[in-house]
């Protein structure tokens, strides 16, 4: 008796061909134009040969009902775009920026126990800061503090700690958002309170996705609270911007921004059900409260309409 699969093994060989297997992905952008919203599928093919992929499987659902005015859903394994809203859209990012202040401070870092002493010159208009003019602290308790409860004057503090004058690192900065091929993201401040600094959905997932990777980023940013001893004596205890850490979301790193001109936003990893990892961006929530439900909503909708094979 002949076997067919054999048969079909040697056929695809000598002709050249891969016998793993592809899947037809279908994707879902959403769009806000004057007529109204418009859901439009697309279709991607992948390949499972290296990495589990991911399929829809139920096409009768185009996704869920959110605030933000921008959002994307990526799987991170692959790099798919599983959702997206207006996710082209160039938009204020607000402090989602310190994402890329601190990606530029770990290449010039003086050392984590380097000290600073707050100034009058770090102080920003947004917020009330953590830690006082006077205080002197550890670039590790600014870099912890600009991450956790994104702490303006310890971002300008952090950055003043290189030695680099702030033209230069914003410089820096644009240099290696350019690196990363990131067209639509620019900074003219390093804290994210600036109207222009601005990016897009696809392009802050991309940005999260190269910082997630750091190890000193993913871990600051996983902190609910964070409790350090200024060198000058004054004890602090920090509270994460973050609401969703402690949630049942499996929140693996993450980043909170806000201005009145970016609305409430968002961005994080979080790990699902047998190492799938995905990572979900909302911009211009409407509440502190929404963009953390956006999220919630947004993540969950795509592991229950989402298998990976």
């Amino acid at each position: 008796m002949i076997n067919l699969w054999a048969v079909i093994s040697i056929l695809v060989a000598s002709l050249g061909l891969s016998s793993s297997p592809s899947f037809h992905l279908p994707t879902i952008t959403i769009t806000e134009t004057d007529s109204g919203t418009q859901a439009v599928l697309s279709d991607k093919i992948l390949s499972a040969d290296t990495v589990a992929v991911p399929f829809k499987i139920n096409n009768n659902s185009m996704g869920v009902k959110i605030t933000a005015e921008a959002a994307a859903v990526m799987d991170k394994a692959t790099g798919t775009i599983l959702w997206q809203k207006n996710s082209e859209e160039v938009r204020s990012l607000a402090s989602i920026t310190k994402l890329m202040t601190v990606m530029v401070f770990l290449e010039n870092n003086p050392g984590w126990n380097t000290q600073v002493t707050m100034d009058i010159k770090d102080e920003a208009n947004g917020g009330s800061p953590d830690i006082l003019r006077g205080e002197v602290v550890t670039v590790k308790n600014l870099f912890y503090t600009a991450l956790i409860s994104s702490d303006n004057n310890s971002a300008n503090a952090l950055v003043r700690s290189t030695g680099i004058g702030k033209e230069k690192f914003l410089d820096l900065m644009n240099k290696k958002a350019d690196a990363l091929g990131l067209v639509n993201t620019h900074f003219v401040d390093v804290t994210g309170l600036s109207d222009y600094n601005v990016s897009t959905a696809l392009e802050i997932i991309d940005l999260a996705q190269v910082a997630f990777a750091q190890e000193d980023i993913r871990e600051a940013t996983t902190h609910r609270t964070y409790s350090f001893q200024a060198i000058s004596g004054k004890l602090h205890k920090i509270h994460s911007t973050n609401y969703l850490l402690g949630s049942y979301l499996d929140i693996s790193a993450g980043k909170t921004g806000h201005i009145n001109s970016a609305g409430y936003c968002l961005v994080a990893e979080i790990d699902g059900h047998d190492g799938i990892e995905i990572i979900s961006v909302v911009l211009g929530s409407d509440t502190n409260a929404d963009r953390f439900q956006d999220l919630k909503a947004l993540s969950t909708w795509v592991f229950e309409n989402f298998a990976w094979h």
